[in-house]
């Protein structure tokens, strides 16, 4: 009897010990794991600071490959960005000394057609028009074409910056003939010039440019400012460029307007 109940002492004390540890190991282990899930807080937090804290150059534009290819690539990173972060600006920042007109007409890449190209390429998200903004700097390659995402309360180099959608361009390109002196190739050319002026005309404020590329014959050239002065557009309302990238028999025409 006395060796039972010593027995059943004995039990019970190393019972409440069990126990005892018991509870001492699930605590360790709970604080163990609050530790564990506060460090992976802050390290997932640095992580996300360090994601969208800074400007990230997405792509830069310096010719030699497929624009449209570039710039499909380019708006599906912005999309990735935008995910994470939506109140960032998507900027294309063209590199040159002039003014912003002249910078998007004169550009080797295509960037007066970006916010285009993001409405159309845009896949898994429709990216804000009020997202997308205009830049130039007088800092970096000339006529190159750089594209940046910049988080909320950061901002990149810049001479100018301007809404996307305040500007409005106007592109004019002949389209390709065998024969370039062919009735159609005179006729699209001449519907070209006709367009070209009225929006000269409607549009007092609107620039124009008369583009010289490779390969443009000068009677044609002089064709076309023959007609622009016929209709007395002043000399102030356009200027003449160059293009030593593209190819064309017929000089192309830009309209280029900003909206205040």
């Amino acid at each position: 009897m006395g060796n039972n109940r010593g027995f059943e002492t004995v039990s019970k004390d190393a019972s409440n010990t069990t126990v005892f540890e018991t509870k001492i190991e699930f605590l360790y282990m709970k604080k163990t794991l609050i530790l564990t899930l506060v460090a992976i807080c802050i390290i997932t937090n640095t992580n996300y600071s360090q994601r969208i804290i800074e400007p990230k150059l997405v792509g830069r534009w310096i010719g030699g490959e497929d624009f449209q290819e570039f710039i499909y690539h380019t708006i599906q990173e912005f999309n990735r960005h935008l995910q994470e972060n939506p109140n960032g600006r998507i900027v294309a920042r063209l590199c040159s000394k002039n003014k912003m007109s002249v910078a998007l007409v004169t550009s080797n890449g295509g960037a007066s057609r970006f916010p285009w190209f993001a409405e159309r390429f845009a896949e898994n998200i429709k990216i804000p028009v009020d997202r997308i903004f205009f830049a130039r700097s007088s800092k970096c390659g000339k006529r190159m074409e750089e594209y940046w995402f910049v988080p909320e309360n950061t901002t990149i180099d810049y001479d100018e910056i301007i809404l996307a959608e305040r500007v409005k361009v106007g592109h004019w390109l002949g389209g390709y003939y065998e024969n370039p002196n062919s009735v159609e190739a005179k006729k699209e050319f001449a519907d070209h010039t006709k367009q070209f002026i009225e929006e000269l005309k409607n549009n007092p404020k609107a620039e124009g440019f008369i583009i010289r590329n490779l390969g443009t014959k000068t009677n044609y050239f002089r064709q076309a400012l023959k007609q622009i002065q016929k209709e007395k557009i002043e000399k102030g309302r356009y200027q003449i460029t160059r293009d030593k990238l593209y190819s064309a028999y017929f000089p192309r025409y830009m309209i280029v307007m900003i909206k205040e």
